[in-house]
Order: C-alpha cells, then sequence, then structure tokens
C-alpha cells in the first residue's frame, strides 16, 4: 500500500471587501492534510491501480463512475446569472503514476443491503482530446428562500489528467466571488396553518388554544372532499402563504387522508413526500419556504395526545425536568470517512461544548447498547436523541441488540422530557401507522391520557442513502448549537441547507429534501 498521511493542517482566510461588496477565500492545503491510499484495480486496471485522495476538512466530489476527488461547496445568494466568480490558483502539487478511485454509489441504510457492482465511467478517464482540464468551477441553481435565490457553487481542488497518469491538486486557491453567502437566521414567527380532515378536527382545540395564548395566529382549514386532491390542498396551502398567513403548516391525517406527492428518488421510483406542498418559487425550486409537519393520526384523541407532548415541552411543565440538559446518540459500528460512530460523537460535541450538555452514548458494539438501557436512559428525560444506522421501517437494528417498536413498552417517561429524535436510518419515517417514528410519538399509557415516547421526530419515508442524511443530522446540530432556533422547523431546514453547503451532489441533497418530514410541532420552541 502506498500512504502517506499525517496531522491535519490547513488554513482558511476571509477577506470582505466592503466597497464591491466581493468575498475572497483563500483556501490553502498542507501535505500533512493530504492522505493517498492504493486501491483495487478493476477490469483492464491492474491491482492496487487506483488511488483514493483525501484531503482532511474537505468532501469529495460525487458523480458514480467519475473520479472522486477534493471539492469546495458554498451556497450562495443569488442566481448563477448574476453571479461572477474568479479562481485563482497559485499553487500546485502533482501527484505522480496517480490515477484517482472513481466515486461509487452509496450502500444504502436499509438493513438488507443490495449488492453494488463496481461504478467506472471510463470516457471520463480519457484523456482530454483538448487537453485542457474540466472548468474552475459549476454553479446550480437550488431554489430561494422567502424570495432569496440560493445557488450552489463547487470548486474543484484537484483534477486526473489522463495522459500523463497526474492528479493535480491546487493547494493554493484563492476564490472570489460577489455575494455572501446564504444562512438561515432566526425569525419572529407567527402565523399557523393547520389542514384537517373534519372527523380529526376536535383534536387541536388545545393545541390551537395554547398557540393563540402566545400570540400565533392559528387558522384551521378542514378538508371534505373534493378537496383532498395534492392540487387542492397545494392551492390552499399556496393561498395562505401569498397573503403572509402561513409561516407554518401541519398536515393531520396519513397519506391515505391526506395524499402526498409521488416522486422518484434514489431511494423509491414513487417516494410519498410533501415538500411539493411547500415550495413557492417555480418548477426549478428545491428550497421549501415554509417550515412543516404531518401528524399520523387514527382519531381526534392521537392528535390531541401527540400535540400534548408539544404544548408540554414548550411550557417546561414536566414533573422532572432534568432531561432538559441531557442528550442520547446512537450509532452503529459502520461507515468510514467518517464513521457513524464519529459522526454522533461530533454531533454530541456541537451540544456538549456549546450547550452545555451532557450526552449519554450508545455504541453497537457495546453490550450497553441495548433496549433496556435506551429505555433507562429515555425513561430519565432526555431532550434530544440522535440514531445513525440501519433502519427496517420498524426498528433500530444496528445495537447491540435490536430495538423495535415492541420495546416502546418499556419507556416511561410520562413525568420526564420527551425527546425530539432524529433518525438517520431507512423507512422508519414512513407516514402510516405501524412504523417506528409514527409509533415512537404516539406511546400510549393505561388511560387514554399517558402519553410516552418522543415530543418529535424526524425520519426517512423511504430507503436513504449513507453520508448526505448524517451530514443534514449534524448540520442540524451546528447549526442549531450555534443559533439557538426558537423553532424546530428552523433547525431542521438549517441543517438540510446545511449538506447543500457540503455535499457537491445537487441531486442527492434534494433526495434529502423529499425524504425527510417531522412528525410533530414545526413551530415547537427550542430555545434553549
Amino acid at each position: 500500500m502506498k500512504s502517506f498521511k499525517a496531522a491535519v493542517l490547513f488554513s482558511v482566510v476571509l477577506s470582505l471587501h466592503n466597497v464591491s461588496m466581493a468575498k475572497t477565500e483563500t483556501i490553502r492545503i498542507n501535505q500533512k492534510s493530504l492522505t493517498v491510499q492504493s486501491a483495487p484495480g478493476f477490469g483492464s486496471f491492474s491491482r492496487n491501480a487506483f488511488s483514493k485522495i483525501n484531503v482532511q476538512g474537505f468532501q469529495n466530489t460525487q458523480v458514480v463512475g467519475r473520479a472522486s476527488l477534493p471539492v469546495k461547496t458554498w451556497i450562495l445568494v443569488g442566481k448563477p446569472e448574476d453571479i461572477t466568480v474568479t479562481v485563482d490558483v497559485q499553487r500546485r502539487q502533482v501527484l505522480k503514476n496517480t490515477i484517482p478511485f472513481p466515486t461509487q454509489e452509496q450502500p444504502c441504510r436499509c438493513v438488507t443491503d443490495k449488492k453494488i457492482s463496481f461504478a467506472f465511467d471510463a470516457a471520463s478517464y480519457a484523456p482530454s482530446r483538448s487537453g485542457q482540464r474540466a472548468d474552475q468551477y459549476t454553479m446550480t441553481y437550488l431554489g430561494a428562500y422567502k424570495g432569496h435565490s440560493i445557488t450552489q457553487l463547487n470548486v474543484p481542488l484537484a483534477h486526473f489528467d489522463a495522459a500523463t497518469n497526474e492528479v493535480v491538486l491546487d493547494t493554493g486557491v484563492t476564490v472570489t466571488h460577489n455575494t455572501t453567502e446564504f444562512s438561515l437566521q432566526n425569525e419572529d414567527l407567527k402565523n399557523y396553518l393547520i389542514i384537517v380532515p373534519d372527523a380529526l378536527a376536535s383534536g387541536l382545540d388545545d393545541f390551537r388554544v395554547w398557540k393563540q395564548s402566545l400570540g400565533y395566529n392559528v387558522v384551521v382549514e378542514k378538508l371534505s372532499s373534493p378537496n383532498t386532491t395534492t392540487q387542492a390542498v397545494a392551492q390552499i396551502i399556496q393561498d395562505y402563504y401569498s397573503r403572509k398567513q402561513a409561516d407554518f403548516v401541519m398536515i393531520i391525517g396519513d397519506s391515505k387522508t391526506v395524499p402526498m406527492f409521488q416522486v422518484k428518488t434514489s431511494g423509491d421510483a414513487k417516494t410519498p413526500s410533501d415538500l411539493k406542498y411547500f415550495l413557492m418559487d417555480g418548477a426549478t425550486d428545491l428550497i421549501p419556504d415554509i417550515y412543516s409537519s404531518r401528524i399520523v393520526a387514527n382519531n381526534a384523541n392521537d392528535v390531541k395526545i401527540k400535540l400534548a407532548k408539544a404544548i408540554e415541552f414548550e411550557k417546561h411543565s414536566f414533573i422532572d425536568a432534568n432531561g432538559l440538559n441531557t442528550i442520547i446518540g446512537i450509532a452503529s459500528n459502520e461507515g468510514n470517512s467518517p464513521s457513524d460512530d464519529e459522526y454522533v460523537k461530533n454531533i454530541e460535541a456541537q451540544f456538549q461544548q456549546k450547550m452545555n450538555f451532557k450526552s449519554v452514548h450508545f455504541y453497537q458494539n457495546d453490550k450497553k447498547s441495548n433496549p433496556t438501557e435506551l429505555n433507562k436512559t429515555l425513561s430519565a428525560g432526555a431532550v434530544w436523541l440522535t440514531y445513525l444506522g440501519h433502519g427496517s421501517g420498524t426498528s433500530w437494528p444496528s445495537m447491540n441488540k435490536e430495538y423495535s417498536m415492541s420495546s416502546f413498552s418499556g419507556i416511561k417517561n410520562k413525568d420526564t422530557v420527551k425527546p425530539i429524535v432524529i433518525d438517520v436510518a431507512c423507512m422508519n419515517g414512513r407516514l402510516e401507522s405501524n412504523y417506528l417514528g409514527t409509533s415512537f410519538i404516539n406511546v400510549l399509557g393505561l388511560t387514554p391520557n399517558d402519553a410516552f415516547g418522543a415530543a418529535a421526530y424526524l425520519g426517512g419515508s423511504v430507503n436513504i442513502s449513507w453520508h448526505p442524511p448524517a451530514i443534514m443530522a449534524t448540520g442540524i446540530a451546528i447549526e442549531h448549537s450555534a443559533k439557538n432556533f426558537s423553532h424546530l422547523g428552523q433547525a431542521i431546514l438549517a441543517g438540510q441547507l446545511y449538506l447543500a453547503g457540503n455535499w457537491s451532489n445537487p441531486t442527492e441533497v434534494m433526495d434529502n429534501l423529499e425524504w425527510y418530514h417531522l412528525q410533530g410541532d414545526p413551530g415547537m420552541n427550542i430555545h434553549f
């Protein structure tokens, strides 16, 4: 194996020129932050022909079959046609006799992964007819957030010269653009639209009264046939948004009661998704303008019980509130660059360092990672829980002993803090009864008013990919611990935008937006 690796050392220098409003960022990559490791060959390439090239602190490009090389990504304010970018390379390093490993399809986070064949785009490895490298940068329009256009900028930091079998790494690069980076900020939001079938509407009474007591404007739109199509529901939401009366939208009912869009993603050709309801800026828009959720309920009392936990969370009316400074992290023993355990520990560190929370960590290889110990921790109270691992739709199998929906009976947190759950696993967030997410926020006791389980739940509705959802979960923690958002929906969207700024493939960013749905109150006050 050929390898050279040492401690990380790279620096980023920022300067803002107020007159032109141009922003200049200089990226310097030191030899010590670079890792090159040999990888198996394929086809006509001999054993150990490829090299995996990584620079600590940077993602690699993600076009399957093409060379995987370091890239720097930003999300900027503006449309591509209005943004000017210059890239000035001051210093380069040439890696001789080096063929970069092609990007491979990511594994799925489902329980039984399909076999993935080796991906290799031979044309992209052929010598360029012009002898020139690819574009110095690319820009992709992502959409708009409340009128603010957002564009993803990608600047490759290396390229492969097939004629000489060399990788040229740009170790000193200055990037200048004429706009600013987009960053989601706290907003004063007060308008609620709740869409509900007639039969479930009475379950909203307590929630509506509570929100109104806090100064929110709450409108309940009752649905009845024929106004139960995606087009009819979308028009209702559009009308309220246009009148500036919809900061938050909560849909009550499963996909059979209030329909969802069927969209094609890498996880499923017919992915059920609510995202299109909340895109207000045309066919090319990917960024939701409204904070949303869906409550899956069979009757009005289900609605009442689930939203009672959101009210309790906002009031902090727990009999035992000690869990308000406790978070839980659960990690599989899989993954690399980073591993699931590294992702979860980073998430825990954000809350520990910036909000002074304490963490209870469960790792798959540890015997304590089992239903009994997790339920004991949940019963003592916790404000946040992050799971990274495989999913089956009804369980978390990436524990030392599987945690399934039957394990919920051991949660006894009626009087303690009930967590916000961020679930990075396949299928568990399906918006139908008898899936893990819908059941987690509907754990009931001996009487109809005994509510246990989670206060809110964020999960994927189909099979999801490996890294993007984990980066989103990390972004939620980084953004919220830094900005202490007033509303849960803001922290979630900030995490999705963090993904867009740290993952160069916009199609996979879009997939993640389509997959993930919140169950609970999107306006729930999480300002700690």
